[in-house]
């Protein structure tokens, strides 16, 4: 069966009994000749794959933040992500199959006011230069992330600057995390335990931040 991709390599249609026609069984769009091909179930060349109702049911695509609010840095990437159905057994799970970043904001000081708080008014900045920067608008953004780690998450009023990020940005994931999620997301996002998987060796990942530090023991791509 033949895999026909667009210019991005992503899946472009469902041509169930298509013929493999190269040795990789990937079959790009520019390679078609659309005035003479046909499918055995007749999918028309001409129609719009990407406006087509089943097409779009199966494949998402979604604009992305995280705002990752640390004890010393605040940073914002927004990414797009793109996603596909699982196929077994009628599944209407979602998997990411592709993701490009789009914009990754400085990393700037976390704001902290007098006491025990976070500035609220100077992280407000922070996160409304990234989306100038990015020249994305806030209701752009289909979903999102904030995450507060370390000293940050201490904070008398790090519950509430969270969730009124988030309902700035959109639907967003809050999470404080803690030490044992923290871990988990260094060990993760550091490339430690797929470095682990793929070596076959066990994986000590070590988080030095600004204010904390945290230690992963990874062995087959899972954290122990």
């Amino acid at each position: 069966m033949t895999i026909i991709v667009d210019r991005f390599g992503r899946p472009a249609a469902a041509f169930p009994s298509a013929v493999a026609m190269s040795g990789t069984g990937i079959l790009r769009l520019h390679d078609i000749e659309e005035d003479h091909y046909h499918g055995l179930n007749d999918y028309s060349v001409d129609h719009e794959k990407f406006r087509d109702g089943l097409w779009e049911a199966d494949n998402v695509e979604l604009v992305s933040v995280g705002i990752d609010i640390g004890s010393s840095g605040t940073q914002v990437v927004f990414s797009r992500i793109w996603l596909q159905r699982l196929s077994d057994n009628l599944s209407s799970r979602y998997v990411v199959v592709d993701r490009e970043q789009l914009y990754q904001s400085p990393v700037s000081l976390t704001p902290y006011a007098k006491g025990l708080s976070i500035d609220a008014h100077a992280l407000g900045h922070i996160i409304d230069d990234a989306y100038n920067e990015a020249q994305i608008d806030p209701g752009d953004v289909d979903t999102g992330a904030v995450i507060l780690t370390g000293e940050a998450l201490r904070r008398d009023n790090a519950h509430s600057i969270a969730h009124v990020l988030a309902h700035h940005g959109g639907e967003f994931v809050c999470t404080m995390a803690g030490h044992h999620i923290e871990a988990q997301l260094a060990a993760y996002g550091s490339g430690a335990a797929w470095a682990s998987n793929e070596r076959g060796e066990r994986v000590l990942n070590i988080d030095i931040g600004g204010g904390t530090t945290k230690f992963a023991v990874i062995e087959g791509g899972r954290v122990l």
